[in-house]
């Protein structure tokens, strides 16, 4: 079928279901950590890792070693039992180097790739632990990674710096701070929730509205094709943008899924240049309550381009946030990442794949955060209604 799937947001309660994830540790090994609190170390990875449900399906998990150099103790493929994982910590020696935290990150980026192993189309987890601040740059390793859709969590002991813990986890909420190895204990199950799923079985309304860039880069068959609308729960609404917005549907034009469907595949694409300012304040009458925005539900903007816009888009994006929109930004391709920053005002917002083809391999990680953020605004209402792709 030529109009294959671009993306489909859509919401049943039959997709949230504990699914497999990769999970890699990334542990300091640098000569500042003593014999002793490196054993503590291991012991918590490996009481983290005993939480998870290991297997060639489940959870897979990944270790290395750095100091200022790097040691993989074993990549995502290795280990599909806990035995062999728990045996390898258990023999692992330290390094006893300086600290090359950011060089590290570079490094342990390869092996959540497909080609080295890793199952991008899953959730995937980094989960960096050290006692000091790093001896190189650890904020454009970071980055990079989690564009790829990667979530990292940094933990911090002793003298460990908390602005470069941000910034390697991108987010204060994935940063934990100790003042000595032994407290480490007290965070074994609080990370091992962490990579729980959530309990979708109850339900939460959401409004979302899809932004998508029909300039002429995007051609026909790059469509959502598979919508599951619920009248209770999930509104669904639809503009493009290009050299100027073009109306698809509001959030109340349907409740049936078999006719946004149809709307979608037989929708003609703009063309032009692309001028996402304009578009984003179109954009704002969408969830007012004539076109079917619903008062106290969480709402959300979903855009999707390809392009630099060609006009300014800060202003018009902070006032869509002012009105309580969180505002998520894919992007195709090469696109201007301040300029998607500047849009959803924090990096979680913000993904990026290579071409259409490739957003099926994050879907999981939009749909993850899409959730938490719904669930973060009411956390009275237990269960988003997911996406189906």
């Amino acid at each position: 079928n030529s109009k294959t799937t671009l993306t489909s947001i859509c919401f049943s309660s039959t997709a949230c279901k504990d699914i497999p994830s990769d999970i890699f540790f990334l542990t300091d090994s640098s000569e500042s950590i003593s014999e002793e609190d490196f054993q503590k170390m291991k012991n918590f990875t490996k009481s983290v890792i005993s939480k998870s449900s290991i297997g060639l399906d489940k959870v897979h998990v990944g270790f290395m070693q750095y100091s200022t150099n790097r040691r993989l103790e074993f990549d995502l493929t290795k280990h599909y039992n806990l035995e062999g994982m728990l045996n390898t910590i258990d023999v692992m020696e330290q390094m006893n180097e300086g600290t090359r935290t950011g060089r590290a990150i570079t490094e342990v980026s390869q092996y959540f790739d497909a080609a080295r192993g890793g199952r991008p189309w899953m959730k995937q987890w980094l989960v960096v632990i050290t006692d000091g601040k790093s001896q190189d740059s650890v904020k454009e390793p970071a980055h990079a990674l989690r564009a790829k859709g990667v979530v990292i969590h940094a933990i911090g002991v002793d003298k460990a710096n908390r602005k470069e813990l941000s910034e390697i986890s991108g987010s204060s909420q994935r940063v934990f701070i100790e003042n000595t190895f032994d407290a480490l204990k007290e965070l074994e199950t609080k990370l091992a929730l962490k990579f729980c799923e959530k309990d979708c079985k109850k339900t939460v309304e959401a409004d979302i509205i899809f932004l998508v860039d029909g300039s002429e880069s995007i051609n026909k068959e790059h469509v959502v094709d598979n919508f599951n609308v619920s009248k209770e729960f999930a509104h669904v609404g639809l503009a493009q943008f290009s050299a100027d917005p073009k109306h698809e549907f509001y959030l109340n034009t349907y409740n049936d899924k078999t006719k946004m469907i149809e709307h979608i595949l037989n929708m003609n694409y703009k063309g032009g240049n692309t001028y996402l300012g304009e578009a984003l304040d179109h954009i704002r009458d969408y969830f007012h309550e004539s076109n079917g925005g619903r008062r106290d539900v969480p709402k959300n903007l979903v855009l999707i381009t390809d392009g630099n816009s060609k006009d300014d888009v800060e202003d018009a994006a902070e006032a869509l946030r002012k009105m309580g929109i969180t505002i998520f930004a894919i992007a195709v391709g090469d696109v201007y990442y301040l300029q998607l920053l500047q849009i959803t005002g924090t990096p979680e917002k913000v993904f990026n794949v290579e071409n259409f083809d490739s957003l099926a391999n994050i879907k999981t990680k939009i749909i993850d955060e899409i959730c938490d953020t719904v669930l973060n605004q009411d956390s009275q209402k237990i269960q988003f209604p997911y996406f189906k792709w």
